[in-house]
């Protein structure tokens, strides 16, 4: 792409929680080991800190997550933006345009995009660091361990907020969960959450902000799915580890499982390798569900709605060959599978070798670069 000089990329991630400031080092390593200089930090910076930084680094491209060009104003003509689109922040589709690549987090969201008139717009996979996890001697402490926060119960405040209406009375935020718990738990659904409601006569306000959004479309179901979802195992053992925010002491039947708040990679490192299992509620691979696989630690995973594609298959990987794919919405789950320790040892080996080969952050660093390169072809409007 360029011939003579290595590429210069700007790399800004969501915010400066623990999580990102882990994240951006091995994010970064992966785009220098695909050849590049690289600049940014764990945090979105102002337009204007932005803008300054574009001027003084000179890059080839920007590439940040959560923002797309058109939410920063006086980004200059001729400067590539890329956004990695990992959550919507309660925002809708037609909102989020302007990059000249977007890239998303689940597959499933191409097409909403495309039906908007977006045309470059494609699944971008999380990743892994193999400089930070991998396998351990460690003592096998634990069957389960999961990973993750959850929401607080909700409160008062909370529940009464007014959201819609449904013939013609007032429709508050508690009234949803019973459709949120009806939506999360059926096997096919065909349309998002958000747009199911409208199947159940309910209209939602045109002025529900942000946070009321984020809250309708993606807290509650978080925090039903992975209650669903570990309560399948709590079934299965009682030597379960749940690692994440203090809100999970909220939760009365998690208070024997909750073991605290790990920040630093090294440590989330040593927790996955003290487990046989690590359990990931979510549709789509995760960064932590890579992680896993690295570290030499067996992935279950719920399986995704009928409507989905299945996005494990997609990335090559094979049930009962390279993770364990977990039915949540029946009840005959196969507990001797994960009792059986060959197989087990069997689908870790299989994970970390294909991870290794696939799903570390240079392949990832190596994508972004063709993408850009078509696009340059492609398109004069921006620098080559």
């Amino acid at each position: 792409m360029y011939k003579n000089n290595k590429i210069r990329v700007l790399l800004y991630l969501a915010s400066n929680s623990p999580f990102y400031t882990n994240l951006y080092p091995s994010i970064k390593r992966g785009f220098q080991e695909a050849g590049c200089v690289v600049e940014g930090g764990a945090n979105l910076l102002t337009d204007d800190e932005l803008i300054q930084k574009i001027d003084s680094f000179k890059p080839d491209f920007v590439f940040e997550m959560n923002r797309v060009k058109s939410e920063i104003k006086k980004f200059p003509n001729g400067v590539i933006h890329i956004c990695w689109l990992v959550d919507f922040w309660g925002r809708l589709h037609d909102e989020l345009k302007g990059s000249d690549i977007l890239y998303v987090w689940a597959d499933e969201w191409v097409k909403h995009f495309q039906k908007i008139g977006m045309k470059e717009v494609y699944y971008l996979p999380p990743a892994t660091d193999m400089a930070i996890y991998k396998q351990l001697k460690v003592k096998k402490n634990y069957d389960f361990t999961f990973l993750g926060h959850i929401s607080k119960n909700w409160t008062d405040e909370e529940l009464f907020r007014e959201v819609g209406l449904k013939d013609k009375k007032i429709v508050y935020f508690r009234d949803l969960l019973p459709f949120a718990q009806k939506y999360v738990t059926a096997k096919n659904n065909t349309t998002s959450f958000l747009d199911s409601l409208i199947d159940e006569d309910i209209i939602l306000n045109n002025s529900i902000d942000k946070t009321l959004i984020y809250d309708i479309s993606n807290r509650t179901y978080r925090q039903i799915r992975r209650e669903l979802y570990i309560d399948i195992f709590t079934k299965i053992s009682d030597n379960i580890a749940i690692y994440g925010s203090e809100n999970w002491k909220h939760y009365d039947k998690y208070n024997s499982h909750y073991r605290g708040y790990i920040s630093k990679a090294n440590e989330i490192n040593k927790a996955i390798n003290e487990s046989n299992v690590l359990l990931h509620d979510g549709n789509y691979p995760h960064f932590r569900t890579f992680d896993a696989m690295a570290s030499g630690v067996v992935v279950a995973a719920a399986q995704a709605p009928d409507n989905f594609n299945n996005p494990w298959e997609k990335l090559g990987f094979k049930d009962a060959q390279d993770y364990l794919n977990v039915d949540i919405y029946s009840d005959k789950i196969n507990n001797e599978l994960f009792k059986d320790e060959k197989l087990l040892k069997k689908i870790s080996q299989n994970a970390r070798e294909k991870v290794l080969k696939e799903h570390l952050w240079v392949h990832r660093a190596q994508r972004v670069l063709e993408d850009v390169s078509d696009l340059l072809k492609r398109d004069k409007r921006v620098k080559k």
